[in-house]
């Protein structure tokens, strides 16, 4: 079968199934078995697959035809303009999220002490610690996760992205077993409500790790917990970082207020206009 022919062949099936985007998901899972870029597969259209090609593109697209995330299929997912291996243990890093990197390295300059010690929680894929070290040399970062699952996967990235010797992982829950006080304080906590979580697409409620999507009833339960924390391993002058669901804002920047230690409290806003990052300055 030539390349076209099992691309409309794919392309038909997923689009029977419901999947939002068939043509470009066909391309993806094609590009990746062909080893190839988009354009030189659409140049090769009419190329024979070999059998085992054509046996493995069916077996993805079957996969996908059941809303499993292109992603997990493949492996991998661009993040930073890095590739980050994924797997079913950690969360699918989304683009939003480099918001909360550009926050991170945005208020860096203003931290007077080097290298600045950075603590991610909740680290999952390590995108979020891979991101910094590779923008910026002069820090050292600590980064934990719940999961030993999630942890095995965010050091094979630092070793791929070549930093890792400069990120520390830690298993255990937010703050367990840390030790010392930190100039930046940044996580992506779980922040779907539970609610909200009986809302979401296939792809997501079916597949990715519930414990890194579940943030409690109104999705804003770790946050509380990181706020308090924040307290006790922020060092002074130091920030945290938080990534927010669109309708938190309100209620997160009140608990930061309540804290009683807390400063410069603003958001930024995603480029879809929706409230993505929270940031506070401890006293």
């Amino acid at each position: 079968m030539t390349i076209q022919a099992c691309l409309e062949e794919a392309v038909n099936t997923l689009r029977k199934a419901g999947i939002g985007s068939p043509r470009l998901d066909a391309e993806v899972l094609l590009c990746h078995i062909m080893q190839a870029d988009r354009a030189q597969l659409l140049m090769r259209g009419h190329s024979l697959l070999t059998d085992q090609q054509l046996r493995c593109f069916r077996q993805w697209v079957a996969r996908r035809e059941l809303k499993e995330p292109v992603a997990y299929i493949v492996g991998e997912k661009e993040f930073w303009s890095l590739s980050f291996y994924v797997n079913r243990h950690v969360l699918i890093p989304r683009p939003e999220t480099e918001i909360l990197v550009e926050e991170v390295l945005r208020v860096i300059p203003g931290i007077d002490r080097r290298p600045v010690r950075i603590l991610e929680i909740g680290a999952g894929s390590g995108a979020i610690s891979v991101a910094l070290a590779v923008s910026q040399e002069n820090m050292q970062i600590v980064a934990t996760d719940i999961s030993p699952a999630a942890v095995a996967v965010a050091r094979q990235n630092t070793v791929k992205a070549g930093v890792a010797a400069r990120i520390d992982f830690f298993v255990g829950y937010l703050f367990a077993d840390l030790a010392g006080v930190f100039d930046v304080i940044v996580s992506n906590p779980p922040y779907i409500s539970d609610a909200e979580f009986l809302t979401l697409p296939d792809d997501v409620r079916k597949y990715e790790p519930p414990e890194a999507l579940l943030g409690g009833a109104a999705g804003i339960s770790l946050h509380r917990e990181i706020i308090a924390g924040g307290l006790r391993y922020l060092a002074a002058g130091g920030y945290l970082v938080m990534e927010i669901g669109a309708t938190q804002r309100q209620p997160l920047a009140e608990l930061l207020e309540e804290a009683g230690s807390y400063a410069n409290i603003s958001c930024r806003q995603d480029y879809a206009g929706c409230d993505r990052v929270i940031l506070a300055r401890i006293l």
